[in-house]
């Protein structure tokens, strides 16, 4: 790469930064009691979600949403086309929204790299993880949310299929140089993790939501009636157990338009690869968010035996039923 190239491309970062910053494309939602439905991707986003959602710059960072929430190693997650939203219940506010780190999960991390030897108002070099940001990367970075919206850089900017790009533990930078209006643009990272693990993927979650559907909650609604619906995914901590952890195990219940149901009962029964009975916790009741976690306790089975779990899920006249498997290593 010549010098005179490496020129060019500062000075097109330079040029085209003060109109990059401004950028947010247009979108046709509906919006009303606490939620916003997208007609183009046919999924709705909720409570504190929407509010970090808003507070981070909305469709021009995070994209469309593209799934339901539901729970992913014990946490209420949703997936949208940049990002993974996850909801970190045992945080003070405002810090209960948390990104997931999509760069680290798809593996995108890169060697270390030196610090630079001086210092410059268009380079930071982060030591948390030895990685540099710079020109309009940098300035993109800054004024998108920083850290709490990308995270920490895990690589340095290189170039990826004919594109230069940047990656960060939650996010994915892009230059594009054909658009001198908006040249830095988030990759979307949360799509490629959706189609890379799309086993991890309840089909629950990826069904999108007919807009006739939502409803507002109705003050001194009879909860259980047949339009309410109900739906609830379950996630374990560990996939393989061994006699040093602890096993646990996350629901999250939602009406069938993604309304979280509260006081929502639910059972956790345990099963070994015979069908036999070895476990029954007691009743829980959801929280305001429709989610609940419950500890197990395991006994009986046997090494590299596989246990059934299920959480039966009462609310009302309804119920339900989510299931997953882990292994026993002892």
């Amino acid at each position: 790469m010549s010098k005179d190239w490496i020129r060019r491309l500062i000075l097109g970062f330079a040029l085209v930064l003060p109109l990059c910053l401004g950028w947010v494309p247009g979108a046709q939602t509906q919006a009303g009691g606490g939620y916003r439905y997208f007609e183009e991707t046919r999924h709705v986003v909720r409570g504190e979600f929407l509010e970090f959602f808003d507070r981070y710059g909305g469709l021009a960072i995070f994209g469309y949403p593209k799934t339901e929430p539901f729970v992913q190693d014990g946490f209420v997650v949703q997936y949208f086309q940049n990002a993974r939203f996850e909801l970190h219940p045992e945080n003070p506010v405002p810090y209960r929204v948390q990104l997931g780190l999509l760069g680290v999960d798809l593996n995108y991390e890169r060697s270390r790299v030196e610090p630079p030897n001086s210092i410059s108002r268009v380079r930071h070099y982060f030591p948390e993880t030895g990685h540099t940001v710079t020109y309009a990367f940098l300035e993109f970075f800054k004024a998108k949310g920083g850290i709490d919206v990308f995270g920490y850089p895990i690589t340095e900017m290189y170039y990826e299929n004919g594109r230069m790009v940047q990656y960060f533990q939650r996010m994915k930078l892009e230059w594009h140089s054909e658009d001198r209006s908006n040249p830095v643009r988030i990759g979307n990272l949360g799509e490629l993790y959706l189609e890379v693990h799309r086993d991890r993927i309840p089909l629950d979650a990826q069904k999108g939501v007919a807009n006739t559907q939502i409803q507002d909650p109705v003050p001194g609604e009879t909860p259980g009636t047949p339009s309410d619906g109900l739906r609830a995914s379950m996630a374990l901590r560990y996939s393989v157990l061994d006699q040093q952890k602890k096993q646990v195990a996350s629901v999250l219940v939602n009406s069938i338009d993604g309304q979280p149901r509260p006081n929502a009962q639910v059972q956790i029964q345990q099963f070994n690869s015979t069908g036999e009975l070895l476990d029954t916790s007691p009743v829980i009741l959801t929280d305001a968010d429709g989610f609940v976690r419950v500890p197990l306790s395991v006994s009986g089975g046997h090494n590299g035996e596989k246990i059934l779990v299920r959480a039966t899920v009462t609310f009302g006249t309804l119920q339900v039923i989510a299931e997953d498997v882990f292994m026993l290593w002892w």
